[in-house]
């Protein structure tokens, strides 16, 4: 008996490859979106065109809508924050202070903060804000 054997070409199955590569693309278009704070803490910055970035040792205070302070990523009193600002301003006195507020809070709430940063010994507190790239 003869079998007759017609010459088979090797077949790649590429459905899985395709498969991953979707997974791959959902992946990062859904976690690229997310915008993240940089201290943990939800706030929506305001814009800004003329927004610069510094290179020097800065500190991080964080006003969210709710108008609750955070240092670093710890909720801290007005008191509180003074007395740690405090030691950090006189070992360093040009020490950048930078205030994340979120655009809902009151400008009450900013300037009490300001004070309570100013009083510590830190000279000129910046403001976060977004880089907008619109001109006017």
């Amino acid at each position: 008996m003869m079998f007759n054997r017609k010459a088979r070409r090797p077949r790649l199955d590429i459905v899985p490859m395709i498969d991953v590569i979707f997974f791959l693309l959902v992946f990062f278009m859904f976690f690229t979106t997310f915008k993240t704070a940089v201290s943990g803490i939800p706030i929506e910055l305001p814009s800004s065109s003329q927004a610069v970035s510094f290179e020097q040792n800065r500190v991080v205070v964080t006003i969210d809508r709710k108008e609750t302070v955070f240092y670093g990523a710890e909720q801290i009193s007005l008191a509180k924050l003074t007395q740690t600002l405090a030691p950090l301003a006189a070992k360093d006195p040009n020490l950048l202070v930078i205030i994340n507020a979120d655009s809902k809070v009151t400008y009450e709430k900013l300037i009490t903060v300001m004070e309570a940063i100013t009083t510590a010994g830190v000279s000129q507190p910046a403001f976060g804000v977004e880089k907008n790239n619109k001109r006017l």
